[in-house]
C-alpha cells in the first residue's frame, strides 16, 4: 500500500518531533504530500487576546519545526495548519476530509494528565481513524 497522503500532529513534545521525522521519510518514500497538523486544545474561557497569542505561538513553533528540517523538506510537498478543538477528534476528522492515506502522531504527548484521564490521543485517533496509522515511539536508550 503506498501513502500518499500523509496527516502529521504534531503537539511539540519529544515524541511528535520524531513522529515528524517519520512523516517526512514515509512522504519522500512514497512520493505523496504531507500535512503537518496542529490542534490547541480549546479553551473558551480565555480572553480573546490570549487566545490571539496562543496562535501567534503555534504558528510560530510549526515555522520552526519547518525552518529546523528545511534541508530535509526540500522539494516535498507539505502543507501546515493550526487549528483548536479537541485533539483526536480534530485529526480524525481533518484525516476523512483531507483523504488521508496514513496519520503519524507520537505515542506520549505534552499533557500526562489527560493521557491517564482520556486514554490518549494516540489511543483514541488509533480508534476512530478512517486509514492507517503510524504511532512513533522513540527510543530512549540513548
Amino acid at each position: 500500500m503506498a501513502f500518499k497522503r500523509i496527516l502529521c500532529a504534531v503537539d511539540f513534545s519529544h515524541d511528535s518531533i520524531e513522529a515528524f521525522h517519520a512523516a517526512v521519510e514515509m512522504t519522500r518514500l512514497y512520493g505523496g504530500s504531507l500535512h503537518l497538523f496542529h490542534v490547541l486544545e480549546a479553551q473558551p474561557s480565555l480572553p480573546g487576546e490570549v487566545a490571539i497569542e496562543i496562535l501567534q505561538k503555534a504558528n510560530a513553533a510549526i515555522e520552526g519545526l519547518i525552518a529546523s528540517e528545511q534541508s530535509s523538506l526540500h522539494g516535498l510537498a507539505f502543507t501546515t495548519e493550526v487549528t483548536s478543538g479537541r485533539a483526536f477528534d480534530e485529526i480524525v476528522n481533518r484525516a476523512r476530509q483531507w483523504k488521508a492515506n496514513l496519520i503519524i502522531l507520537g505515542s506520549k504527548g505534552t499533557t500526562v494528565l489527560e493521557e491517564i484521564i482520556v486514554g490518549g490521543t494516540a489511543e483514541a485517533v488509533t480508534r476512530e481513524a478512517p486509514c492507517s496509522v503510524l504511532v512513533v515511539r522513540p527510543d530512549h536508550k540513548h
